[in-house]
């Protein structure tokens, strides 16, 4: 492949010749909050950017510079480059729709809740919290639509209500709150990663105290 970086000037202007490094940088990020990792199914956005290693100098691209990519000789993608870092030229970010990533639910095993109680507005009224931790097991399938191998990240990430417990297959590297997935799929295959996660499901129903509810019968 090789890229066309014009001014954003309708004047021809060549940037640089020579030749370089192309690579297809391919990450879908997964986090979840204490409803979202209920739901039956759900599915998750594949993001991808080009990026092109010159030999040679740096040079330095403005960002928002119109980039069109040729394969075999004709036009194939029309981008714009986002910065350059060294030697590095790094396309927009895109949503991949020849890979696609579906997440569904396998088990719910609910917790015992822990009951609390908080002020209401009203005096005789109160507040019921209802905390419990729930152990969820997740499915994503990765679908590779195209007709070549694909490398990709998996981002999955902690939030404060819901936490990693373990995954088939185990992460390639953690920095917490992140465990990152990299995985290759060839053409036309998919790959599956299973979590099991906790999930902490607060609820609140305002009822009326034991002790006026008596009062109420009389």
């Amino acid at each position: 492949m090789q890229a066309n970086v014009p001014t954003r000037k309708k004047i021809k202007l060549n940037w640089f010749k020579s030749k370089c490094e192309f690579n297809i940088e391919r990450k879908v990020n997964i986090e979840y909050n204490a409803n979202s990792s209920t739901y039956n199914k759900q599915e998750w956005d594949v993001i991808v950017k080009y990026v092109f290693v010159k030999e040679g100098e740096p040079k330095d691209i403005p960002a928002n510079s119109p980039m069109t990519i040729y394969k075999n000789g004709l036009p194939f993608l029309f981008l714009t480059t986002t910065t350059t870092i060294g030697n590095k030229i790094i396309s927009e970010e895109l949503i991949d729709d020849d890979i696609s990533v579906n997440d569904d639910i396998v088990q719910i095993i609910e917790g015992k809740p822990e009951i609390t109680f908080e002020d209401a507005l009203k005096p005789k009224e109160h507040i019921e919290v209802r905390t419990r931790s729930d152990k969820i097991i997740r499915k994503i399938t990765i679908e590779n639509k195209l007709d070549n191998e694909i490398d990709l990240i998996l981002d999955f990430k902690q939030t404060k209500d819901v936490t990693f417990i373990k995954s088939d297959p185990t992460p390639s590297e953690i920095e917490t709150p992140n465990h990152i997935y990299n995985i290759k799929i060839p053409s036309e295959e998919n790959s599956k990663i299973t979590f099991e996660i906790q999930a902490k499901i607060v609820k609140r129903v305002t009822k009326i105290k034991p002790e006026f509810i008596k009062v109420l019968k009389k």
